[in-house]
């Protein structure tokens, strides 16, 4: 156990020791708040980044002083421990420390535990916050998340619960958007779920924004059946969003014969 630093939660530390937990949006720097932009423009900060935080926003850095979480598939709780760890160093030094993290930091982002755990240092963190992938994603890949007479309502789930379980699922509504966030590793077994369990239609359509904001972003497009084949033929790594409902197919534009697209649709990469 870490001894606090101060014998309650201070802004700011005797030795000028503080943490501010920054959220970095889904990957774009133009997307980063102007207050968020400022402070990691600052080179006297140490800052602790999160794995999936884009090459582009950690170019934006100009301190030299920088770790990156190493948030791994089944070390995710090791790896937690070691930011706290590198926090807490900081702050004994007297460190500014900026906790950078994808998103906002606030919406499946820890953000909330790692607040409780800085007040255990002695330390009460400071916010700012991020564009949430949730609504940004969907967006940036042309998905309107709700639309007149297609959806009314917008649900936002995470792939994973504590220790790796899956979350309770929404049951299908029609007229519902759901958006999962950090569900594409578990994507073929999610979509069984919301078929077998949740009452979702096998043709419920069924879009993936893949690094969305940054220069590669894709954008795949499928059903409940189709989508985790289709992801796996275009390899679909994290950081993604997947988008359930008819929402998916509101902009798509239908060929000669009236169907809509199917597959890679979007693909800034080709671009370059």
């Amino acid at each position: 156990t870490l001894e606090p630093l101060a014998p309650s939660p201070v802004n700011e530390l005797p030795n000028k020791g503080k943490v501010t937990l920054l959220g970095s949006g889904p990957g774009d720097p133009d997307l980063l708040t102007m207050k968020a932009y400022r402070l990691l423009q600052d080179p006297n900060i140490m800052v602790i980044a999160d794995r999936l935080v884009s090459k582009e926003i950690m170019d934006v850095i100009a301190t030299k002083d920088v770790k990156t979480a190493r948030k791994l598939p089944g070390c995710s709780e090791l790896a937690q421990e070691e930011i706290y760890w590198w926090v807490y160093k900081g702050i004994k030094k007297g460190k500014h420390v900026v906790r950078l993290k994808i998103g906002d930091p606030f919406v499946f982002g820890r953000g909330g535990e790692e607040v409780l755990k800085f007040r255990r240092f002695g330390v009460e963190s400071s916010v700012v916050p991020g564009v949430s992938a949730a609504f940004s994603a969907p967006l940036l890949g042309s998905i309107p998340v709700t639309h007149r007479g297609v959806s009314n309502q917008v649900v936002m789930c995470t792939g994973y619960g504590r220790n790796n379980t899956s979350p309770d699922l929404i049951r299908y509504h029609e007229e519902q958007t759901i958006v999962f966030l950090m569900a594409v590793g578990k994507l073929r077994d999610l979509c069984q779920r919301l078929i077998d369990l949740a009452g979702y239609p096998s043709k419920t359509p069924v879009a993936i924004v893949e690094r969305a904001g940054c220069p590669d972003q894709r954008t795949v497009v499928g059903n409940m059946e189709t989508i985790p084949t289709i992801a796996e033929e275009n390899n679909i790594k994290p950081p993604s969003t997947i988008v359930v409902g008819k929402v998916v197919n509101v902009l798509l534009e239908a060929d000669e014969a009236g169907k809509k697209p199917i597959g890679l649709v979007q693909n800034f990469t080709a671009s370059l």
